[in-house]
């Protein structure tokens, strides 16, 4: 399952490491990825001391950095071949993965995250695609959040300090059924963040 969430301003990582914190507390790990460059060195030391905070002796989230999206999925495939040891239950998080480059395989990000196939969905139950930046100026990251829409279940929006639902999609079996959609009402914000 794919989740997407879109979050117009930059200046809300708090409830980002709200979110991580939130994971961690349900013993999952969050696989945090970041385009490279993205933070400041100064700025990315403090994001990493407040995600070394939110640990636990079970948990903890891992915060990466990549140049391409290809970059990105091999980390994300490194951690659960457990180069970091185990932890049981991943949740990987691309942070504006449409300022990502895709790699040399891909034509589209669309392309390229359905390129993942079944593997990916068999240890990654579920994905998130959080989009913290909109520069409507750049065309490439337009269509990468439009690629982002289609292929996601759940896609929500920030408006002022509420969240509201752009896209849902029921799957037919029982959505109950596995872990995935637990986490979702722990992932999204609280009403007043």
């Amino acid at each position: 399952m794919f989740l997407t969430l879109f979050q117009p301003t930059r200046n809300k990582s708090f409830a980002l490491v709200k979110y991580l914190f939130r994971l961690v507390r349900k013993d999952v790990r969050p696989i945090l990825i970041l385009p490279k460059g993205s933070l400041g060195l100064e700025d990315g030391l403090s994001f990493g001391r407040m995600i070394s905070r939110i640990s636990n002796d079970r948990s903890s989230a891992v915060l990466g950095f990549a140049e391409n999206f290809s970059q990105a999925v091999h980390f994300c495939k490194e951690i659960r071949s457990g180069a970091l040891g185990h932890a049981g239950r991943e949740l990987p998080i691309f942070v504006d993965v449409t300022r990502l480059a895709l790699g040399p395989e891909s034509e589209d990000l669309e392309e390229a995250i359905l390129g993942l196939g079944e593997n990916w969905s068999r240890i990654f139950p579920l994905t998130c695609f959080l989009e913290i930046g909109r520069d409507s100026s750049r065309l490439e990251e337009a269509s990468g959040r439009t690629s982002l829409f289609r292929i996601s279940s759940l896609v929500m929006e920030r408006k002022g300090k509420d969240w509201r639902s752009l896209k849902s999609e029921k799957k037919d079996e029982d959505p109950y059924g596995d872990w995935t959609y637990e986490l979702i009402s722990d992932l999204l914000p609280d009403r007043g963040d």
